[in-house]
């Protein structure tokens, strides 16, 4: 239903600015003390990929429908053997899927391809992060077999 197709420059500095502000977003959304500010963001963001698109053990893709490769549908960042990770993991960093197109089976469809990237690299682990209050994505990948790993609570007083 899918393929990855390489980025272009264009639409990864549209994704890399969407993805900040997300990101500072989803950690005021999950009630964070530590969201950041919008220059913080864009440090840890460029410690992740500091050549960019090209960045070592990154892989960063337009997803698109395979029926119509000119109609990408969203964006996956993934990366491989990182210090960060153990060696037969395979992290995702981001997916997304443009707004009006969710609800279609296009992220799950992404994410099975994924599965099989990583088999092709050796992985036998995918692992990833979701804030808790995004019940429909939790929803997503727990009916594709993702498992909470490590679970952070917070209470308000």
């Amino acid at each position: 239903m899918v393929k990855f197709l390489e980025i272009s420059e264009a639409d990864f500095l549209r994704w890399e600015e969407e993805s900040l502000a997300d990101y500072i977003s989803e950690k005021v959304k999950a009630g964070n003390d530590d969201a950041p500010s919008p220059e913080r963001a864009r440090h840890e963001f460029l410690s992740l990929l500091p050549q960019g698109r090209f960045t070592k053990n990154n892989y960063i893709y337009s997803i698109a429908d395979e029926n119509d490769s000119d109609r990408t549908v969203g964006i996956i960042w993934y990366a491989a053997d990182t210090p960060e990770f153990p060696k037969n993991t395979l992290f995702i960093y981001d997916i997304v899927i443009e707004e009006h197109r969710r609800g279609k089976g296009y992220g799950k469809a992404a994410l099975l391809l994924l599965e099989d990237r990583a088999r092709a690299l050796g992985k036998r682990r995918i692992a990833l992060h979701v804030f808790a209050h995004n019940e429909r994505a939790r929803r997503l990948y727990e009916e594709l077999g993702y498992r909470p790993t490590n679970i952070v609570m917070a209470k308000e007083l």
